[in-house]
């Protein structure tokens, strides 16, 4: 007659010990693999910043107009004349030139200090000149019919065909035959429309109004 094995009694509780740091040993692995994982992740701001920071935007997000200079202390040294207003209003607002009175078809702005000249939107340089009375002149097309002239200017940073943004610098004020010549000036011009409009309304348009085709 054959005699059934018995097993010692620690051989059952080793067995399970083992078992147990199997299973503890598995389970640190695992934490440690998924650890190492976490910690390879590249953080997604991170990466967005640096690759916003190398886009150069070419085309500015236009809320509304600005005015044609970045100095508070720029002031208007003859209005726009309008038609429409009180006589000493129109009287403000005529240029007097050789002995001859003329009806302001712009705005003159003027300062004691140089100050930039900047496009009130985004645009396309038109033309540049040269004039013995109102010194160099920018035209600047905004497309839909809207033409901003800025006239008196010293010097000139743009060329024609150039694409410029709106509030980027074209040029610097500077003199012409119309004002005293400490002061230095910019004479600014708007065209909506193949017409002469003053350039305090012309702030005024919402974006939505300015683009509406005729």
């Amino acid at each position: 007659m054959k005699k059934k094995l018995r097993l010692r009694g620690y051989v059952i509780p080793s067995i399970c010990i083992l078992l147990l740091g199997i299973i503890l040993y598995s389970g640190y692995k695992i934490w440690e693999l998924v650890d190492v994982s976490d910690q390879e992740v590249v953080p997604t701001n991170y990466v967005n910043k640096s690759t916003n920071e190398r886009i150069t935007p070419t085309i500015s997000v236009v809320d509304a107009i600005i005015k044609p200079y970045d100095n508070e202390n720029v002031k208007v040294s003859i209005p726009f004349y309008n038609i429409n207003d009180s006589d000493s209003n129109q009287q403000s607002a005529l240029i007097y030139y050789e002995n001859i009175y003329m009806q302001n078809t712009g705005i003159m702005y003027t300062c004691e200090n140089e100050f930039n000249v900047i496009a009130v939107l985004d645009g396309t340089i038109k033309d540049i000149k040269d004039d013995p009375i109102m010194g160099k002149i920018v035209e600047i097309d905004h497309n839909n019919n809207n033409i901003t002239i800025y006239q008196s200017l010293a010097n000139v940073n743009v060329s024609v065909g150039q694409k410029v943004i709106q509030g980027e610098i074209i040029g610097v004020s500077g003199q012409n035959k119309i004002v005293n010549n400490d002061l230095y000036a910019l004479h600014f011009e708007v065209y909506k429309d193949g017409e002469l409009i003053n350039p305090e309304s012309f702030y005024k348009l919402s974006i939505e109004e300015l683009n509406e085709q005729n």
